[in-house]
């Protein structure tokens, strides 16, 4: 665990000071997006929720306080005759024809196995939502980085095509030039002319892209779509410089020592346990339905047949109320039942969820290793196919390259180009999934 805490420590994290403006301006944007997108304002909401019901159950520990008033006129009703001697009674109404009770009823519960279950599940259930919040702010910096990365490969390829649309517009001219004096058939005039068509349909192609990419941005940051987004170039000895922050000094790099730091680190698996925690307090909810309550209840009040409030009207009653439910209709054993399936099945969601946490740990791994190890072959496939480009076009020149030579020593340099962009933003972008997959963008709130 000490290399691995270490190696974490190398990995590019939120608000961090760091060197490569491209790292700079992502972190940019990601501090950006935590502080304005509408779905991490909708968990923040949430959270809130949650702590409002928190406390709410903590409420119920203490008294309540109850103000009644109530006046009733009554006309009619039952009769009670006193007899007072021969031949003689008197007769009273049981109810007053007109009365005021006014009270002050004060209630404490002195136990109530509920009240702590309760109290618990709302404790956890809170702690689930704010997990809950961090894991979505963490996906949301990935999100944010890696989309901006593909918004910058996309630019890459952009100008890479565009610089071979103008060599492929070259090639068409001197083929149709050749071809005019009968040096060439038109099969190559069509070739170059195929060349050429192929290389705009794949600008539009990376223009589209861009413009998705910004627009992702700009839709994680809530922003205006049309937003421009600020770009950069990063080079290999600055990839190699991030890259080697997955890389402990001195020590062998691998998926394995990452994976007890991930699982230690990753919200989401901490919203799972708070939510297996808040289950086991529901379950202690619907059990202690089969347990009494105790109370204390306090009346303080008066009551006479109006609100004059004469010596003889005030009254206090205290009472012990012990309650026990004998028969709710099953109910309480279904939610009791409800209460372990769904204790059972978080349990089981838990368990895979770790298992999900380890594959993305081995995969954005590897994903870093390939993109690492695809790197420095990119670079010498560039300048390999550079150096026969223009060898080629010396050549073509002097008259002396086939059509057919140029076009595919062209298609080779272009290749290669795009290929070593999409290389170098791979690694960028498995940095990325790599520092999700380990928890290691903290984010506080």
């Amino acid at each position: 665990m000490a290399v691995a805490a270490g190696a974490l420590a190398l990995l590019p994290l939120v608000g961090q000071a760091s060197e490569p403006e491209i790292e700079r301006i992502a972190e940019a944007l990601v501090a950006e997006a935590l502080a304005s997108n509408l779905g991490l304002r909708a968990a923040e909401a949430g959270v809130i929720e949650r702590r409002a019901a928190l406390d709410a159950a903590r409420a119920r520990f203490r008294p309540a306080l109850d103000l009644q008033l109530r006046f009733t006129r009554a006309d009619g009703g039952r009769e009670i005759e006193l007899p007072l001697g021969p031949a003689q009674s008197a007769t009273f109404r049981f109810q007053r024809s007109r009365e005021q009770d006014s009270a002050l009823r004060l209630t404490q519960s002195l136990y109530d196995a509920r009240l702590p279950a309760a109290r618990q599940a709302a404790a956890f259930g809170h702690d689930e939502a704010r997990h809950g919040l961090q894991a979505f702010a963490r996906e949301l910096g990935r999100d944010v980085s890696q989309a901006w990365y593909r918004f910058l490969t996309a630019g890459e390829a952009i100008a890479i095509l565009r610089a071979t649309r103008e060599l492929a517009a070259e090639n068409r001219r001197v083929n149709a030039s050749l071809y005019d004096n009968g040096k060439v058939t038109r099969d190559l005039v069509l070739r170059a002319e195929a060349e050429l068509l192929e290389v705009e349909q794949r600008l539009l192609q990376a223009e589209a892209t861009a413009t998705l990419a910004r627009q992702y941005v700009n839709l994680l940051c809530n922003a205006p779509l049309d937003r421009p987004l600020e770009a950069a170039t990063i080079d290999t000895a600055e990839l190699q410089q991030l890259a080697a922050r997955a890389h402990p000094p001195g020590g062998a790099a691998g998926p394995a020592m990452f994976e007890e730091a991930a699982l230690a680190r990753r919200a989401e698996l901490r919203q799972l346990d708070a939510g297996l925690a808040a289950a086991a307090a529901e379950e202690r909810l619907a059990r202690a339905a089969f347990q009494p309550q105790l109370a204390l209840v306090l009346d303080a009040g008066t009551q006479g047949p109006d609100w004059g409030y004469r010596e003889h009207d005030p009254y206090l009653f205290a009472s012990l109320v012990l309650r026990f439910n004998l028969l709710s209709g099953g109910a309480d054993r279904a939610a009791l039942a409800a209460a372990r399936a769904r204790r059972a099945g978080l349990g089981a969601s838990r368990e895979l969820a770790g298992q999900q946490v380890r594959i993305e740990v081995h995969e954005a791994w590897s994903a870093l290793a390939v993109a690492e190890a695809s790197l420095q072959t990119a670079e010498r496939r560039v300048a390999a196919a550079a150096a026969a480009w223009e060898i080629v076009a010396r050549k073509r020149n002097l008259g002396q390259a086939p059509p057919a030579e140029t076009l595919d020593a062209q298609r080779a340099l272009t290749e290669a180009r795009l290929n070593a962009n999409v290389t170098r933003f791979a690694v960028l972008d498995a940095l990325a999934g790599l520092n999700y997959a380990i928890g290691g963008t903290e984010v506080s709130r």
